[in-house]
Order: structure tokens, then sequence, then C-alpha cells
């Protein structure tokens, strides 16, 4: 079940997002849209050989993949004990078995993270052994999808409108 939950429910949820950005960031909008008509003129048929030239595309989708994360929240159970510490060296131990929880969506909001980006990517689909399975095809199917959305549709959201997300954290079984 969380493998096709995870599949179709986190990049609809991304493209959801999406467009709200798009349609709160007019000239974000326009600049994408201008690549699109670029790489795809005159209504030309996207091919993933037009993939890789759709950058700003893809930005747009890291950016709210930053902004609005599919999963908010990152489990993790540790296998061994570690020790971490903060500025003042105040030592915190994490032992055998803890499960950690990481809020994805707070941490992208962080300034104070984003200078060390490089260091740290983010954390939007996990990585490591337990990253998520699909998101180079997430990514994929997220990039036809606002290409042909921009390259077709116009967008606009009534003014005023302030869309607040409702972060939570639940368990399926």
């Amino acid at each position: 079940w969380t493998f096709v939950a995870a599949g179709h429910e986190t990049t609809s949820n991304s493209m959801t997002w999406t467009m709200y950005v798009l349609m709160t960031n007019e000239q974000v909008l326009q600049v994408c849209r201008d690549e699109v008509d670029r790489v795809l003129p005159n209504g030309t048929e996207l091919t993933y050989e037009h993939m890789n030239e759709l950058m700003v595309c893809e930005a747009v989708l890291q950016e709210t993949l930053r902004l609005y994360p599919p999963a908010p929240f990152l489990e993790r159970q540790y296998i061994r004990e570690y020790s971490i510490s903060n500025k003042g060296n105040r030592q915190m131990r994490i032992p055998v078995g803890a499960r950690v929880l990481t809020n994805t969506y707070i941490l992208h909001r962080r300034a104070e993270f984003w200078c060390r980006i490089r260091l740290y990517p983010l954390v939007t689909r996990s990585s490591g052994p337990h990253n998520c399975i699909g998101q180079n095809f997430s990514l994929l199917e997220a990039k036809v999808i606002l290409a042909l959305l921009v390259q077709r549709c116009n967008f606009e959201i009534e003014a005023g409108q302030k869309i607040v997300p409702d972060i939570s954290h639940y368990y399926a079984t």
C-alpha cells in the first residue's frame, strides 16, 4: 500500500504546490512559460530529448519541493548509538533503537542552513539506502506535467487567496 500511495500522492501534492507557487509568483511563471515556448515552439510535442532543456521547470519543481516537501517528516530508527552536540558543546546521546523524526518542512525554511546547501543537500525525498525509490520517475513525471500545463493553460489565483499548508504526521498500517 505504501508504494502505491507514495507513488501518486506525493507527485500530485507536489504538482498542486507547484501551481500555487507559480500562480503567486507571476514573474517565475513567465520565465517558466518562456522556457517551455523556447524548447517546445508552436506546440511541439514533448519528448524525452527535451527534458534536459527544461532547466527552469526543474528549478521551479526543486524549489517547490524545498518549500512544500511531499514527506514533511522523515523518521529513522538508529541501529547504533550516536552522540551529537550543539554550539555550546552540550552532548545528546541517541541510543540504539531510538526513533528520530526530522521535520523537513521547517528544516528547509531555516535560512541559517541555506548557506551550507552544498554540504547538506535538501532532504525532499530522503537519501541513502532508504531513499525514495521513485524520486527520479516522479521528477520526470512532474516536469512533463508542468511543461504541458504551462504550454497549454493559463492560471490565476483568486485575489487575496492565501493557502496555508496543513502539516501533519500520521502512520498508516
